[in-house]
């Protein structure tokens, strides 16, 4: 006969339960995802709303790196032109070019008080970045330490996100490598089941350089073999705690070089006439090979040849 648990047994079993859960530091790389995420996203909204504010003043600085720009806008002023200080930010040359384009410039003239207030947001948008990098260092050391064999095969950035889209490392380890491959591409994959789209071919392992800058053709195949090494090292790291990372990296680049030099064209077998394109050019015409305009179909099988006049076949004309 089985003996009964007591509600104060329970609830201690309830407590070492989640006690186990907070003591687990995949939720700490979790929030390091999200907290970045959220930072991107808050200095790129104060960053824009900045542009066009000191565009009112400064229409005509032009700077491509948000931290450069917020820098400028602390320590320029369209009144006292220096360029000692505005060098060392972009450099001589363009210290030179935004020093004209203040000379010849159409904004408007802010008093001290109006550029204090500016200057304050553009001082809290570097503290943002500044944050982020922080927090970034701060991810790398922690993915690393949880997810050697991850990182070494991708960027410690990129190995916190799937560890974070799948829930934690185990999770991650316990997933097929078809499902490593398409994380981060869920509404994709559920589009293509509810609707027949194309299927997605990869999720945010998109971002890794060898197939964010692969071509086009060749990027699924490059998804496949990186989500298999992914899913072999996840595994080592959650259970056998082994670093095998060398060999799979090893594996991934003799396997993308495999890839990259396949040839885009079809093999001919000894003694098989190579087909030639439905559509390919006539050299010196503008028609394509096959005679699919002017009422006219191809002669090799694809049905019957119009006469002069545009009539078919006798055996094709309606009979009475």
């Amino acid at each position: 006969m089985m003996m009964a648990i007591s509600r104060e047994e329970m609830l201690e079993e309830a407590r070492r339960g989640l006690k186990a859960a907070y003591v687990e530091r995949d939720r700490l790389l979790t929030h390091t995802v999200g907290t970045i995420g959220d930072l991107d996203k808050s200095a790129n909204l104060f960053y824009e709303r900045l542009a066009e504010w000191y565009g009112i003043y400064f229409p005509e600085l032009k700077i491509s790196e948000p931290e450069k720009y917020c820098k400028i806008i602390l320590m320029f002023d369209k009144k006292n032109l220096e360029k000692t200080t505005l060098a060392e930010i972009v450099g001589e040359e363009k210290a030179q070019e935004i020093i004209e384009r203040a000379k010849r410039s159409i904004g408007a003239d802010f008093a001290e008080e109006e550029l204090r207030h500016v200057r304050a947001v553009a001082e809290e948008v570097i503290n943002l970045y500044a944050l982020r990098g922080k927090i970034e260092e701060y991810q790398g050391k922690l993915a690393k330490e949880m997810a050697p064999n991850l990182c070494h095969l991708v960027e410690p950035a990129l190995a916190a996100k799937l560890i974070a889209q799948a829930g934690s490392l185990k999770k991650l380890a316990n997933m097929p490598a078809s499902t490593v491959q398409l994380l981060g591409a869920e509404k994709a994959l559920f589009k293509h089941l509810r609707t027949g789209t194309l299927p997605p071919k990869y999720g945010i392992i998109f971002q890794h350089p060898m197939i964010g800058n692969a071509p086009l053709a060749h990027r699924g195949k490059l998804a496949r073999a990186l989500a298999t090494k992914l899913a072999i090292a996840a595994k080592a790291d959650a259970f056998s705690h082994r670093f095998i990372a060398d060999k799979l990296k090893a594996d991934f680049e003799k396997r993308a070089k495999e890839i990259s030099t396949l040839s885009k064209e079809r093999k001919v077998k000894p003694g098989q006439q190579q087909v030639r394109p439905r559509f390919q050019q006539r050299q010196g015409g503008d028609r394509p090979q096959g005679q699919f305009g002017q009422g006219q179909r191809s002669q090799q099988g694809q049905g019957f040849q119009r006469r002069e006049g545009g009539q078919p076949p006798r055996w094709k004309r309606f009979r009475r």
